[in-house]
């Protein structure tokens, strides 16, 4: 099952003037009863889903404060939301092997916990061992 947090938010409660409500699936709960889910975003800058920039940490980021969730574990599994249940979703590998394809990103977080909370940046990307990306990670400068 594939939760689409941005577009649910946008287009659930519109009706409503106060107390307006979420409107948004708990993956985590259907996660907890062996289901299989996924966090993505459909058709961006659309009707449906007219903000976003295509970052499933963003959206991932995005689901766990609507969710009201807190506990390393929770987020943990936002974190597999986006990659190992979306790989098992696709039929895609999901652990990294001597000689498999490698497609990945790079992330600037130490695991997935802060990945998730801090929102991490992306700073490369590969498919099938080719880079298809790079975002140099931010820094402070001082004069």
């Amino acid at each position: 099952m594939t939760v689409l947090p941005a577009t649910d938010m946008f287009l659930n409660g519109r009706d409503y003037d106060l107390l307006i409500p979420r409107g948004m699936v708990n993956a985590n709960e259907l996660l907890e009863m062996g289901i299989n889910t996924t966090l993505s975003s459909n058709n961006i800058l659309n009707a449906f889903t007219p903000y976003s920039d295509a970052s499933l940490v963003r959206m991932a980021n995005m689901y766990a404060n609507i969710a009201q969730l807190a506990k390393d574990k929770q987020i943990a599994d936002v974190f597999n939301m986006i990659t190992k249940n979306a790989a098992q979703l696709l039929s895609k590998q999901t652990e990294i092997a001597l000689g498999a394809p490698a497609t990945f990103v790079i992330l600037e977080a130490k695991d997935a916990v802060e990945t998730i909370r801090t929102n991490a940046q992306a700073l490369a990307g590969f498919k099938n061992g080719k880079q298809t990306f790079c975002n140099d990670a931010a820094r402070i400068c001082f004069e």
